[in-house]
């Protein structure tokens, strides 16, 4: 050391120090410590300071977890629910299902019972339209041999020709001004006359009318002029007879032929 000189006098040994560079240099060195102990407060406050904000940010970070683990409860419960419901929809679709198939065929085979009533509605309807036609037609039987049966008690008839019935045969008896009288099956027919009957009462019939008669299976009809005889009102219908007096050589071959088929 510089500043330190050692002596020795009568045999005394002296240290001489020279206090003011020890000074000095203890001031350096405690003004060196003195502003690194000023840098590490201040280093120790930023450090602290960052303490803080981490604190600070790890308690934030703490509440986000606390809500993010509250959301995750919320949604969990929510999955769980909607996996519930789903099951459920899935169950009541199963159900449903089950009643649609249930339904379907009840629907088919109430189409197959419909179509058959319709069937037999058909059928029925057919027979009863059958039967209406045989109905009709004893009807006008009954009504002619009333009519014959009258005519005879009362007015003597002698006729020229055996009466028949054909069903097959359709006449049309019209006034000379075309006004149609009657159309429909024959009562009866014969080669000299027929009769008919009608439900309306029709006045100013003349006395002289065109008959037009369709025999199934002769392609021309027969025509012919004829004479009204004799009219009587029987249960509510007029029945009328009348004399035929024109047919043209073709058409009297034709109900010849005709009358002697159906005979």
């Amino acid at each position: 050391m510089t500043n330190v000189r050692a002596s020795t006098e009568a045999d005394v040994f002296t240290i001489k120090v020279d206090i003011s560079d020890v000074v000095k240099e203890l001031q350096e060195k405690a003004e060196r410590s003195r502003i690194q102990w000023e840098e590490s407060e201040w280093y120790l406050g930023e450090a602290r300071e960052s303490v803080g904000r981490i604190e600070k940010q790890l308690d934030e970070l703490r509440e986000a977890y606390r809500r993010l683990e509250g959301s995750h409860h919320e949604t969990t419960a929510q999955l769980q629910e909607q996996a519930r419901q789903r099951d459920e929809a899935n169950w009541y679709l199963g159900e449903l299902r089950v009643v649609h198939d249930a339904l379907r065929q009840q629907a088919r085979e109430l189409i197959e019972q419909l179509t058959r009533a319709r069937d037999d509605i058909e059928l029925m309807r057919r027979e009863s339209e059958a039967r209406q036609e045989d109905l009709d037609v004893e009807r006008a039987r009954r009504k002619a041999v009333e009519a014959d049966l009258y005519a005879v008690r009362r007015h003597g008839e002698r006729r020229g020709a055996v009466r028949r019935q054909r069903p097959d045969l359709v006449a049309e008896v019209r006034a000379p001004d075309g006004l149609l009288l009657f159309h429909g099956c024959l009562p009866n027919v014969s080669l000299t006359g027929l009769a008919f009957a009608t439900e309306q009462s029709i006045d100013d019939i003349p006395d002289f009318v065109e008959v037009t008669l369709h025999v199934s299976g002769i392609p021309r009809p027969i025509e012919g002029v004829g004479r009204l005889v004799w009219r009587e009102a029987i249960e509510g219908a007029n029945q009328w007879g009348c004399e035929l007096l024109d047919l043209l050589p073709d058409s009297r071959k034709s109900l010849e032929n005709a009358l002697a088929n159906g005979a």
